[in-house]
């Protein structure tokens, strides 16, 4: 028995024999030996192979290795053929009886196929080899060789409306995006890639002005192509603003139509459809910037007027009013009531009552004439100074902080039951006078939102409407009493801005519902 820690002499030389025919063994074997390639004992299991075959590969990477770039390739070269004999137990068998030269004399898949040396080739240098691989010995060494694509490799797309995106144009125009584009990756060398060519160019030409559109010769560009996973030619991506998001992949036939489609559905939309006066209140209500209206024939905002919405995102409200009559015999309510050609544009003012222009757009409906005259009205509001707001007192925005329980600003607050031109006209003039002071100036339906009177400890009034001053974050309040006209109201203002003295009715509950 050998089982003691210290081998006695006969053990000792059974022990040396076993190892000698081990060497033996392995020396028999033809070719290269993969279990010292990559590290591992012949017993070892499939995943102390892989887990091997990933350090070696980590180790003879490009990004990694510190040897001569040539030695990198060659040691990766035998890494990854080591691994893909020994991963494969039919391969691993026959290695293990014939060894190298049993695999190459056509015992299973000897040598690298062309797909598997494909595959090594894109892992190694991280990207799309130019046509079929080959691994060759050079001077002792194994060596990737690209053998080429037969056929033209010159961009298709140069001098035409269809940008050409090559190397640091790509990473900064796509990868480091700011704004959508629509890509199409192609090969000149393909014949259904040059066939599209004419559909491509035609939607480039229609959407030049709404849209980026470009193309990528993946012959020239293949690490662009590789990074977007791009496999088959031609390939159509649309890489959305956010440079973060994965691209939408477009699936169908490839023509000027159907890709004007896929355009115009995909594109960002941050325009409000309005179809009547009560969504046109809410609208201009929440408008941020000049408020400028859309009519159109459309049912939905054309590209054109998406893209203007992208580009004025937070400087300038766009809204739409669709399936507009051009005819003029079956209008909309809003189109009747605006008379407005279709398409036109218009500007409302926000603050005056609904159905006041405060200018027309009588030029040419070009994206371009559009951008300039939007661009005017935010330079004229600027200079103009702060705008005066007289917004609907609604859930959405006590909820979102104003004149909620947090809010420390100063609140004038109109309570009507009903419509009353002649107050409304009070209120938005004193919204207008007061529009550089610290407060708010808002209007609630009370016969919509009965609570506030109790709220308010206004229920048993005779009074109809109400105009308040109210602290919110202290949850105190005064009524004005007396007319609901501009004088009076004036006064009641001006009286409260300046008094300083504090408010002595409280409101009855700590959250209120609208």
């Amino acid at each position: 028995m050998c089982a003691t820690s210290r081998l006695s002499g006969p053990c000792w030389a059974a022990l040396m024999l076993t190892m000698a025919l081990g060497a033996a063994g392995r020396n028999k074997r033809k070719g290269a030996d993969y279990y010292a390639i990559l590290d591992v004992a012949e017993s070892a299991d499939v995943a102390a192979i892989k887990k091997a075959y990933k350090a070696k590969a980590l180790e003879f990477h490009p990004d990694k290795c510190d040897l001569d770039k040539d030695v990198c390739q060659a040691k990766f070269i035998e890494v990854s053929s080591a691994y893909e004999v020994l991963n494969d137990p039919e391969k691993r068998k026959i290695y293990n009886r014939e060894g190298e030269e049993g695999l190459k004399e056509g015992g299973g898949g000897g040598g690298q196929t062309g797909e598997q040396a494909k595959a090594m080739f894109r892992q190694f240098f991280g990207r799309e080899p130019d046509g079929n691989v080959r691994i060759v010995n050079r001077g002792g060494q194994m060596m990737f060789m690209e053998e080429g694509e037969p056929g033209p490799k010159a961009n298709i797309y140069d001098d035409t409306n269809v940008t050409e995106l090559t190397g640091d144009v790509y990473k900064a125009y796509i990868n480091e995006r700011d704004e959508p584009w629509i890509v199409m990756f192609y090969k000149p060398n393909n014949d259904e890639s040059v066939e599209v060519k004419g559909e491509y160019m035609q939607f480039a030409t229609t959407f030049k002005e709404f849209l980026k559109v470009g193309a990528v010769n993946c012959r020239e560009q293949r690490e662009s192509c590789s990074g977007a996973s791009i496999t088959d030619f031609p390939a159509l991506r649309w890489f959305p603003e956010d440079k973060n998001a994965p691209p939408e992949v477009f699936e169908g036939t490839i023509n000027a139509k159907n890709l004007g489609k896929w355009a115009s559905a995909t594109m960002p939309d941050h325009s409000v459809i309005v179809e009547d006066r009560n969504q046109l209140r809410r609208w201009l209500d929440d408008a941020k910037g000049p408020a400028v209206l859309l009519f159109t024939d459309k049912s939905t905002a054309p590209p054109m007027w998406k893209a203007l919405s992208r580009e004025f995102k937070g400087r300038a409200s766009l809204g739409v009013v669709p399936k507009c009559d051009k005819t003029g015999v079956f209008k909309t309510p809003l189109q009747r009531e605006y008379d407005v050609r279709v398409p036109g544009v218009i500007r409302l003012d926000a603050l005056e009552e609904i159905g006041k222009v405060a200018e027309n757009f009588n030029f040419q409906m070009k994206k371009d004439v559009l951008h300039l005259w939007i661009m005017k009205t935010i330079a004229m509001r600027k200079q103009a100074g702060p705008q005066a707001t007289f917004r609907e007192w609604s859930k959405q925005r006590y909820e979102a902080g104003d004149c909620g329980p947090n809010d420390s600003q100063l609140c004038f607050l109109w309570f009507k039951a009903g419509a009353d031109p002649k107050v409304e006209d009070a209120t938005r003039q004193l919204a207008h006078k007061y529009r550089t002071d610290p407060m708010k100036m808002m209007w609630a339906n009370v016969e919509m939102s009965p609570q506030l009177l109790e709220a308010f400890d206004l229920e048993g009034s005779d009074a109809s409407d109400f105009f308040v001053a109210f602290r919110p974050k202290r949850g105190r309040f005064k009524v004005h009493v007396g007319d609901l006209t501009f004088p009076a109201l004036d006064s009641f203002v001006d009286s409260v801005l300046n008094s300083g003295s504090p408010f002595s009715a409280k409101l009855k509950t700590s959250h209120i519902e609208l």
